[in-house]
Formats: C-alpha cells, structure tokens, sequence
C-alpha cells in the first residue's frame, strides 16, 4: 500500500545506481525479463540481493523517468530512462532489498510524467511498502503506472503474465486504439510527405534542388556521383527522375499496406 506522497528534495534523477559499480543499463522488451546482476552481487549485504529495478507504464501517457531510492540513505538510488506510453522501461542495476520478504520493507519513488515544456515537468514522490514477494526471492524492484492515476510498488521475480504476478493488471500493456492511430498516423505522413518531392523529381528539378542533391550525395555518397560532371550534368538529371520514379512506386506501395492495418 501506498504510504505518503510529498514533494520534498530528494536526489537528481541523474543518479541512476546504488554505487558507481552498479551502474550498467540492460535492455527490457516485453517478453521474459532477463535480469543481470553479477556486478553488484557482491557489493550487497549477506542479507540483501542485488535486485533490477524497472517500470511498467499501462497509460497514454510517457514518463520522463523514475527513480528508487533508499529511503535510509537517499544516495542510495537506481532508476530508468523514459517510459513510452503502454510499454516497459529498460532495466538497470542495482537496488538492495531483503532476501526474505518481512513486513515494513519501504522504498521510496520519485517520477515525473512528461511534459512539452520541460519547465512544466514537476517530481511526484511518493512512499510504499513492498507486499510479499510472490516467488522466494526479491527478483526484479517493479513501479507500475495505471490510466486510472495510482501507482504500485513491488517486487517480483516473474513478469506480467505468470499466474504468480502480483500486480493488479494481470499482463502486460495493451495499446489504446487512439494511441495506436496517433502512431498510425505518424507513420503514413512520413511516407505521404515525400510523395510531393518524388513527382517533383519524376518532372526535374529546378537547377536549386539539382545542386542541392548534388551537394547531399558528394558530402554523404560520394561514390554515386562517379562518372557525372556536375549538378548540371544531363545524365545526372536523369537518374534522379528515374529514382524518383522508383521511390513514388515504393512509397505507394507502402501507404497502401498501411492503409490496410490501420487500427
């Protein structure tokens, strides 16, 4: 149960580890979550694992990152990156939590959600008490955004899924249709958009533009421009009719796939 929010100062989010040993990021894709800890095993007391700490973000909205911290020593801290919407955070190590679950394990979570203007963005803190460890073993420290605004702290060694995930939301996060269309959309009008510059270059480009691609290609193809004299060169002119050509096709091609999957 969450115990106290407050707005106190607390560590930058920055401080992303327990000890500068501990601080190697691993990466989450939502399947088995695999959790490497062998660096900081054995800077942890004898009754202590060193444990991963992760979030899982069920909303439509994106964290700008978390953050565990002791609440016993607040330079004690490990935290993640940002956290899409309806996603998981990658991994990093290292948290230390008792090897044997006890009541009145606490650990405070400091969060902050994004926002367009960055002077906007305000922490969230708050404090929880860990329930049981639903396995014999502390596994991976766990911080679970829902659409509904709460937020649940625990610690499991199994992932959203298993039939001993004691989190409230049984699996992982499913999309919104909204959400999935807004990422819809942002995929076609990136295809739609260089539609106009591909009929330009089927038509000719204006002696600007020639020049222009001509001095794209030098800087980052040079070897596409072997046997043209210039940006003026007629043959130079014609090949890029030609991929312009080929490039409409593709990019029709793919705003019909698209259009065909569109949630």
């Amino acid at each position: 149960p969450l115990t106290r929010r407050s707005n106190e100062g607390d560590p930058p989010m920055s401080r992303l580890c327990m000890s500068p040993r501990c601080c190697v990021p691993w990466l989450l894709v939502l399947g088995p979550l695999v959790t490497l800890l062998a660096g900081c095993a054995s800077s942890m007391p004898s009754d202590r694992d060193a444990v991963a700490v992760t979030a899982v973000n069920y909303t439509g909205r994106e964290l700008s990152g978390f953050l565990f911290i002791d609440p016993s020593d607040n330079k004690k801290v490990a935290g993640g990156p940002p956290v899409t919407p309806y996603s998981g955070a990658g991994t990093l190590c290292c948290y230390a939590l008792p090897r044997k679950w006890r009541p009145g394990i606490q650990v405070k979570l400091r969060y902050t959600w994004y926002h367009s203007d960055a002077r906007h963005e305000r922490p969230v803190f708050l404090t929880a008490e860990l329930p049981p460890y639903p396995t014999d073993e502390p596994g991976v420290l766990w911080a679970l955004f829902y659409e509904d605004g709460s937020v649940e702290v625990l610690a499991s060694a199994v992932d959203p899924g298993h039939p001993k995930w004691p989190g409230k939301v049984k699996h992982w996060p499913v999309p919104s249709r909204e959400y999935k269309l807004k990422l819809w959309q942002i995929e076609y009008d990136q295809v739609a958009n260089l539609v106009p510059y591909y009929r330009e270059m089927m038509a000719g480009l204006s002696p600007s533009k020639l020049q222009k691609e001509w001095e794209l290609r030098k800087k980052y193809e040079p070897k596409s421009l072997n046997g043209f004299t210039g940006f003026d060169d007629p043959a130079f002119g014609e090949l890029l009719r030609k991929e312009g050509a080929e490039a409409l096709e593709r990019a029709q091609q793919d705003m019909k796939a698209l259009e065909r999957i569109k949630p």
